[in-house]
């Protein structure tokens, strides 16, 4: 049966916002975080905007330059985590046969002491660090090789900067932070190793690397090396 004129709805019973200058009710709840580079890019953009806006009560206005401030800093560990696997692909190769060429040397350095030559046990440790240096360079910044096709070609800001990484490797080791031999070291604990000193060793390459240094590689990040196992 159709409805009467008194019982049809009025159309602010329908849309309650439609003509009353309400708004609705926040939920209390914001939208996740994003999981990807591009989607975090966006957000940010779009609060940026929304915080441009003068008619931003107090309380909007400090919850969004909160998430702000929030996806700023997980835009940078996005962005990290991006060029990390780009640059673990991109030197994977040449690390692989660095630490081919370093653990050869190694047996070679050891059968003589193991012979009864003096003298090697430096020599020793510095291949150690070496191959402490190929393990776990940081991913976030173009690899420094330890042989380069052309040494002339090394400026002195280059070699500096490969100074400053190796001796905080050597401290590392010393430290107990990183394994005096990581040859001894299977491929989760290199993992778990290599997450642990993350932070640390990025920091020392963050400060002696220009942005120059940066890779611009997009390739997908190769598997754990396999030479140790």
């Amino acid at each position: 049966m159709p409805r009467t004129q008194e019982q049809q709805p009025r159309s602010h019973e329908t849309r309650p916002y439609a003509k009353a200058n309400v708004k609705p009710k926040r939920s209390g709840k914001e939208p996740p975080m994003p999981t990807s580079l591009t989607a975090c890019k966006k957000q940010v953009r779009n609060v940026s905007r929304l915080l441009k806006r003068d008619s931003l009560d107090s309380a909007t206005r400090v919850d969004l330059e909160r998430r702000l401030k929030a996806l700023n800093i997980l835009q940078s560990q996005l962005s990290n985590a991006q060029v990390d696997k780009a640059n673990a692909s991109r030197y994977h190769g040449i690390k692989f046969f660095e630490r081919k060429k370093i653990i050869r040397k190694l047996a070679q350095v050891e059968n003589k002491i193991k012979e009864g030559e003096q003298g090697l046990e430096p020599k020793q440790h510095e291949l150690l660090v070496n191959l402490n240096y190929t393990t776990y360079y940081p991913n976030e910044f173009k690899y420094i090789s330890l042989y380069p096709a052309d040494p002339s070609k090394t400026t002195e800001e280059t070699k500096e900067r490969q100074k400053v990484i190796r001796d905080k490797i050597a401290q590392a080791m010393e430290d107990g932070d990183l394994p005096k031999d990581p040859r001894l070291v299977n491929a989760e604990d290199r993992k778990a190793i290599r997450k642990n000193n993350k932070l640390l060793l990025r920091t020392v390459s963050l400060a002696h690397n220009s942005n120059a240094e940066y890779a611009e590689s997009s390739s997908d990040a190769g598997s754990e090396d396999e030479f140790f196992a």
